[in-house]
């Protein structure tokens, strides 16, 4: 069985898949570098090869989550490796920015070429976080400065990537996140005013998951006004993810600290903008938010009702993939309380109605 995906250059395929054999995780990029060069592997080609380890090793990380850090010291040669990486100091890495390196093609195109192989180590970073959970805080202090150094490069693809990899390594940890509080919080501050839409909307979905894990408040409540001065802005957007972001980035602000932010001027706004058209993953902070606050029985979002009674309806419609099971739950038991208060509220909608008799089955 092949290990390792089909490439455009079956020499390279071919290097990958006798490598990922022979070791096939703890050493993933420990280069057989001479290996590669007896096959008059260019470097180019032997840069194709990391890239695709990495995506592979990222995905295994996804898939398998802390089974696979049971192999001898996975996690500290992995780091290691991936530390080299990020810093442009592994082997495969050193001749990027030779004038021969990348003949023929474009000078943009070239550095998006080098860029994948950091960019994809930035996804084992990501994997990594995600299989070690609130124990990745320790690791976390090797990638901290490089990642913030691409998180301030003038390349707006550095920068959106950079803030992406802090959002989902900081959701990954979660309360590990509380020691990096203030410097990441000062990062994230400024980026929410990126001329780049993408780099700002990674910081709004950044910024609230720092808020919602955090456990230092006594640092980042202070900012929550500016915050939400940098915010307001990007509800008003055309940009369908930055927005999705932007309501997510609030509702997890609000789940936090409800008597810290203007939940009478700000959820009407957001539920104006339901449902979301891009970003589904903040479906789950939204609805958690929007449920918690008919719990406690917030006379806005009551207000809100009938509007909300049509985002309800929307979002347990296809696609199903725009809510988790949970979410999914949460807002089916919402609905039944809304039909047992005011029965004709739901009763017009065939999805509701179905949704009921289906979770009282």
């Amino acid at each position: 069985m092949t290990l390792y995906p089909a490439h455009s250059d079956a020499q390279v395929a071919n290097a990958a898949n006798a490598y990922l054999k022979s070791d096939p995780i703890p050493s993933f990029l420990l280069p057989c570098y001479e290996n590669m060069k007896a096959l008059k592997l260019t470097p180019d080609d032997i840069r194709a090869v990391v890239t695709d380890i990495n995506r592979n090793v990222a995905a295994t990380l996804k898939l398998c989550g802390p089974a696979i850090l049971t192999q001898a010291n996975f996690a500290e040669r992995a780091t290691s490796i991936l530390a080299t990486i990020i810093t442009k100091t592994h082997p495969c890495q050193q001749d990027i920015g030779d004038e021969d390196d990348h003949e023929g093609l474009e000078e943009e195109e070239s550095s998006e070429y080098d860029w994948l192989v950091i960019d994809t180590a930035m996804d084992v970073v990501i994997g990594l976080s995600l299989a070690l959970g609130e124990q990745f805080t320790e690791v976390w202090k090797v990638f901290l400065k490089p990642v913030q150094k691409y998180a301030s490069s003038q390349t707006n693809f550095e920068r959106s990537t950079a803030i992406g990899v802090i959002a989902e390594c900081t959701a990954n940890m979660g309360p590990g996140v509380t020691p990096y509080t203030s410097v990441l919080l000062k990062l994230l501050l400024h980026r929410l005013s990126d001329e780049d839409s993408e780099t700002k909307s990674n910081a709004a979905y950044a910024i609230g998951l720092l808020v919602f894990h955090s456990t230092n408040s006594a640092e980042y409540l202070p900012s929550f006004n500016t915050i939400l001065q940098k915010l307001e802005p990007m509800l008003h957007t055309q940009t369908a993810r930055t927005l999705d972001n932007a309501s997510g980035c609030l509702c997890r602000m609000i789940m936090a600290h409800p008597d810290k932010v203007p939940i009478d001027d700000i959820m009407p706004t957001i539920v104006g903008q339901l449902p979301l058209k891009e970003d589904y993953e903040e479906n789950k902070p939204i609805f958690e938010c929007i449920t918690g606050l008919y719990m406690h029985e917030n006379q806005t979002i009551i207000g809100l009702t009938p509007k909300l009674v049509e985002v309800f309806a929307a979002v347990l419609d296809e696609p199903a993939e725009q809510l988790d099971l949970p979410t999914r739950a949460k807002i089916i038991s919402i609905v039944k309380f809304i039909h047992g208060k005011n029965a004709s509220l739901v009763s017009g909608s065939p999805v509701l109605m179905n949704s009921i008799k289906t979770a009282d089955q």
